[in-house]
């Protein structure tokens, strides 16, 4: 059965990725899908590096933005163990948070994400951005 779990930010005007990045990076989300790689996207298109690697994927997800494709990078969350693709819309004005398959749960209901625990880490480092939706969604 599919499940599909997403947070997503709309902005009043366009944001840059990098900024957003940059935001996560200093409220101690770390750029990484394993201890030893980077996993980030370009149109769709996934692709993985060392962990010295991250100013190169930075430099082919700026070429794919400023083209107007999508973008997206692998994060683990500040907790050290929970793990999300963060991915930048091609319009720009939006992002999504999509939390990898070991979800953090509702610790006395399991069979629901927690989708405030994500929504707030997604949240604070954001928080005075021009916000002007927040949403998420458990499909199951």
């Amino acid at each position: 059965m599919s499940r599909d779990v997403a947070i997503g930010l709309e902005f009043k005007h366009d944001i840059d990725f990098e900024e957003v990045l940059d935001r996560l990076a200093r409220a101690g989300w770390a750029l990484l899908r394993e201890q030893d790689a980077i996993w980030y996207m370009t149109d769709f298109d996934w692709k993985h590096l060392p962990l010295d690697g991250l100013a190169k994927a930075k430099r082919d997800m700026r070429t794919s933005y400023e083209a107007g494709e999508a973008v997206g990078i692998t994060a683990r969350l500040p907790d050290g163990e929970t793990f999300a693709n963060v991915l930048f819309h091609e319009e720009r004005t939006s992002v999504s948070l999509i939390p990898l398959l070991d979800y953090r749960t509702i610790a006395h209901m399991p069979e629901f994400v927690d989708l405030g625990w994500y929504l707030e880490r997604f949240l604070a480092p954001c928080r005075d951005l021009p916000i002007v939706r927040t949403e998420a969604s458990d499909q199951r």
